[in-house]
């Protein structure tokens, strides 16, 4: 199972980031609150954290309680969605899609950026673009 969380003291737009992509992917939303990593890791095998540190927006994603991805959301976009709900994400991310594939649908598109759409209730549709963290 996937888990959506944010970090303990989260803004409205990242609340609305995770919310939405919990959504689209079909995974649980957790307002994480006081519950620790820890806690975390033993209930769910993928686990995705967005948070701020700094100025910075960050999606980090866990495998087996193991940071695994993490990505900085340079820019964010919310529109209206024309058309169907479309179930799963949209991406030209191949590492962070590889992760997801056991979980979730994922449609790999072509661009030279970063990108991850997915899309929320009430047609929100939600354009993230990223840059990888170097470690």
């Amino acid at each position: 199972m996937t888990l959506v969380t944010t970090s303990r003291r989260s803004t409205p737009v990242i609340r609305s980031i995770a919310k939405d992509l919990a959504f689209a992917t079909g995974a649980r939303y957790l307002a994480r609150g006081k519950h620790g990593l820890r806690e975390i890791a033993e209930e769910d095998d993928i686990f995705i954290i967005i948070e701020q540190q700094k100025s910075d927006n960050l999606i980090t994603l866990y495998d087996e309680g193991v940071p695994s991805q993490r990505r900085i959301i340079k820019k964010h976009e919310s529109g209206i969605r024309e058309g169907a709900f479309v179930r799963g994400i949209r991406t030209s991310d191949k590492a962070l899609g590889s992760l997801l594939e056991n979980s979730s649908p994922v449609q790999y598109i072509d661009d030279e950026r970063l990108i991850l759409i997915f899309d929320g209730p009430q047609k929100r549709c939600m354009k993230l673009t990223l840059i990888p963290v170097v470690t």
